[in-house]
């Protein structure tokens, strides 16, 4: 319901500043937008704006509910059409910005397409993360959610704007322009026979190896495992810290259906490699 009252203001409003622009509403008022350049690039702006704010959202929504999507679900077409709309928004700012000082549409054009030279000039590489951005908008290569590795740099997309593709790996973040991106070597491994195995493993603070050594004996135990040849990824966070016990979810990405792959028995044999030198010791 709110999405279509979103709409029908947005309607009403857009038709508000045209009448009031042409001097339906106040005839007067169209000879003083007239003399106004300042006023009549603001009206357009606004008009066009909305228009296309208009026109991305409804695009959007018909979208979504074709593919069966929540609001807040966005894939690689959702973020297509809004980094459209960043891009024409940024345009359109341009063109105000210069009909402030009452410049004609064929005047204009011609500004905009001296300064559009002037960025390719000054800042190419810009304008090649723009145009490799809105490629894989909407390409299907890569979109957030898929785990990846681009040329020496794997994780989850979490980000995919007109910029840059953003990865999280090993709790930080990893930004990579699109035009680097798009000329580099991309293995998605989501998008092959991906399989993602996570579980919880609580060890008890005072026994085993030192703390700052247990996320990298997790880690090289797993690969120890059956099917540890086939693991793409570890990752290893620790998700509850006492003084009594430490708890860490591990999450494995390997490839291809492991046939002995057995998650309680790969949790055991971590378990038993972390708490070896409790053994030792006694």
């Amino acid at each position: 319901m709110m999405v279509f009252l979103s709409f029908f203001f947005k309607t009403l409003l857009i038709s508000a500043l045209i009448l009031l622009r042409e001097g339906y509403l106040y005839p007067d008022f169209k000879e003083f937008v007239g003399k106004s350049s300042m006023l009549n690039a603001l009206l357009s702006f606004l008009i066009f704006w909305l228009g296309l704010n208009l026109l991305i959202r409804f695009s959007q929504f018909i979208y979504r509910k074709r593919k069966k999507q929540g609001r807040k679900y966005s894939d690689n077409v959702i973020i297509g059409l809004k980094n459209i709309y960043y891009m024409l928004t940024v345009m359109a700012l341009v063109a105000m910005f210069f009909g402030f000082f009452g410049l004609h549409i064929k005047e204009l054009f011609t500004a905009l397409s001296i300064v559009a030279a002037a960025i390719a000039i000054i800042s190419k590489e810009l304008v090649l993360d723009v145009i490799c951005g809105i490629n894989f908008s909407f390409s299907r290569d890569i979109a957030i959610g898929d785990y990846v590795q681009i040329g020496d740099q794997q994780g989850r997309v979490v980000d995919l704007n007109i910029h840059k593709i953003v990865l999280f790996e090993n709790d930080r973040l990893i930004n990579i322009p699109n035009s680097k991106a798009y000329f580099s070597d991309i293995a998605n491994y989501s998008q092959g026979d991906m399989h993602v195995c996570r579980f919880q493993l609580e060890i008890p603070s005072r026994y085993g190896v030192p703390r700052d050594d247990r996320k990298e004996i997790i880690a090289a135990s797993a690969r120890l495992c059956p099917g540890g040849e086939r693991i793409v990824d570890i990752e290893v966070r620790i998700e509850q810290l006492r003084a009594d016990l430490q708890s860490y979810s591990v999450e494995l990405r390997f490839q291809d259906a492991v046939k002995y792959f057995s998650v309680p028995r790969i949790r055991s044999m971590i378990f038993e490699a972390v708490m070896a030198p409790k053994a030792e010791k006694q």
